[in-house]
């Protein structure tokens, strides 16, 4: 599961109408949950599902009532099962798991018992992973933005995975057929990549582009038309020679397949081949001359042709993906064994990341990058943006995908000079303000529910657009001084200080007269952290000031503040009362 620095908290939430999303392009606002295949390269019989954290829960329906996974259950045909939480789902033949966070469905109901697994998540974790799978633990901070949205654009246009049919659908799946995907803990690097470039795609006109990418093209790009004929026209995915990547490695290979396994290939895959093959040649090529066609020939000189593409995925599947690692390879039959020498890995379409890591160290940024492989696409979040900018206000940085006006960059100065007087620091602790331009990307960045507000982390503050903070009745001024001050209160928290003393404390900082709540103390931090609606927040929130303005009553101010690092006395944790 993807994390960000800082404990959760800061959220404010929505009291009046209910939130309308500003959306773009095909109508997800810049990210949208995403349904993935699992353990989608093999055919399953029979899995796992056990729980790998405390809030997994399973259901017989969609809608039906939730119970409370602690026990590894075991699961095959016929069964349906709908699933919550941090689960782990192992393959009982191969032993091959999948751990993550999110909505699961898996369902055995087909005429030979094979089950489906498929993963619902967010579309800036499954980025997330989909980088943590294909970029180099020391990838360039650069290349690695300019490949968070190549991943995103791909994910977000479109459908990647055709389910047979009768198995359940998805959108994309967990192997190389869509985008390599690797669960598990996600590097600071990784994170930061994802964050900065939140709900970035490529844009051509008002639709988003075709976007792909190749670990080496081995010095020239492939035409999108020449590895997936529908895609023949897109000006924009054309061959075009890359001297970064030669700059990076030449990304030479030689393998070699013994034509007694090409021949037990040949048979799986259908097709017609010569008992005896004394030779073989490429006898088309693309025009980056990588290989179209395969011909074999026998004894009586008649050939057989092969598509390159299908000689290549038949090989891999048979015995390794790393024997013939691109098409772009001269190939000859010697002493019973055929033989391939070739540049690059991958189709070679699109970002060769080789490439792109090349020009991050000679210090080109992200959209110098895509630039080169994309010539014509620009980087956006909706048709009407131009991706994030950030300002610098003296140590404050806000971004923003729309130009700020010098009355709203005011009023964020202003809001952070009234929190600092309200709470004078005792370290330094410069916000960083994100005005998200959708609430989809508010909700992809937060991980919050689209009625909240505004929420921070550790120093990081992210509002709704504008235009939502518009349609209630909280003033800008108020929600700025609010997640200020929450930046201000958690610079001085350890992990001694509870919830409810951390919010409690900001609300009373705020100021403002609320009506007072009452909530058991079993309840309120549960509330703070995952409020089932806008008024069980709103009430969790009343209910943390109240306790803290009858701590300030009983200890005084400098006391309940020093809580934040000590942590509240025994009596007050215990009594659940101020």
């Amino acid at each position: 599961m993807m994390r960000f620095a800082g404990r959760l908290f800061g959220l404010v939430l929505l009291a009046g109408a209910p939130v309308v999303a500003l959306t773009g392009g095909r109508q997800d606002g810049g990210g949208r949950d995403l349904s993935v295949a699992l353990l989608s390269a093999r055919s399953l019989h029979a899995v796992t599902l056990a729980p790998a954290g405390p809030d997994a829960w399973i259901a017989t329906c969609a809608r039906c009532a939730r119970s409370p996974l602690t026990q590894p259950i075991h699961f095959t045909a016929p069964a349906e099962l709908f699933a919550g939480g941090m689960l782990r789902v192992t393959d009982d033949t191969s032993g091959e798991q999948r751990t993550a966070a999110g909505l699961w469905h898996l369902r055995a109901m087909h005429q030979r018992g094979e089950v489906d697994v498929l993963l619902t998540l967010p579309s800036e974790r499954y980025v997330a992973f989909v980088l943590n799978a294909e970029a180099a633990p020391d990838e360039p901070a650069e290349s690695l933005r300019a490949l968070a949205i190549v991943a995103r654009t791909y994910a977000l246009n479109g459908q990647h995975y055709t389910a047979q049919p009768g198995h359940l659908p998805a959108s994309l799946c967990d192997s190389t057929q869509c985008q390599a995907m690797r669960f598990g803990a996600i590097s600071q690097a990784v994170a930061e990549a994802v964050r900065d470039t939140a709900g970035e795609t490529l844009w051509f006109g008002p639709r988003r582009a075709e976007a792909f990418f190749s670990q080496s093209c081995g010095g020239i790009t492939e035409d999108a038309g020449a590895v997936w004929p529908a895609l023949r026209d897109i000006p924009y995915l054309q061959s075009h020679a890359d001297p970064y990547c030669v700059r990076r490695d030449t990304a030479a290979w030689h393998t070699e397949v013994p034509l007694a396994d090409l021949a037990a290939i040949a048979r799986a895959e259908g097709w017609h081949l010569p008992d005896r093959i004394v030779a073989a040649r490429v006898a088309a090529r693309s025009t980056s001359h990588r290989a179209l066609e395969v011909a074999f020939r026998d004894a009586n000189g008649r050939e057989f042709r092969v598509a390159a593409s299908s000689l290549r995925f038949g090989i891999g599947r048979a015995l390794g993906w790393n024997r013939p690692r691109s098409d772009a390879y001269q190939v000859a039959v010697r002493n019973a064994v055929l033989v391939f020498d070739g540049r690059g890995h991958g189709h070679g379409v699109g970002l060769c990341q080789a490439g792109a890591t090349e020009m991050a160290a000679e210090g080109k940024d992200s959209r110098a990058i895509l630039a080169f492989y994309f010539p014509k696409p620009a980087v956006r979040i909706t048709p009407h943006d131009t991706g994030w900018s950030e300002t610098r206000l003296g140590t404050i940085r806000v971004r923003a995908a729309v130009g700020l006006s010098a009355m709203r960059l005011a009023a964020i100065r202003d809001a952070w000079d009234d929190a600092r007087q309200r709470f004078p620091p005792r370290s330094d602790a410069p916000p960083e303000i994100t005005l998200a331009p959708t609430t989809e990307v508010f909700r992809q960045l937060t991980g919050q529910p689209g009625w909240a507000l505004a929420s921070t982390r550790g120093t990081r503050t992210v509002l709704q657009p504008e235009s939502v903070l518009r349609a209630h009745a909280v003033p800008m001024a108020t929600i700025l001084r609010h997640e200020m001050l929450h930046v201000l209160v958690e610079a001085e928290a350890t992990d001694r200080a509870p919830l409810w003393l951390r919010e409690g404390l900001v609300e009373v900082l705020t100021g403002g007269q609320s009506p007072p709540a009452a909530m058991p103390a079993t309840d309120l931090d549960r509330a703070l952290t995952h409020a089932d609606s806008r008024s069980e927040g709103n009430r969790a929130h009343r209910a943390a000031a109240a306790r803290v303005r009858a701590a300030i009553a009983r200890y005084g101010a400098s006391a309940v503040r020093g809580w934040l690092s000590s942590g509240p006395p025994p009596e007050v944790a215990a009594s659940g009362a101020g």
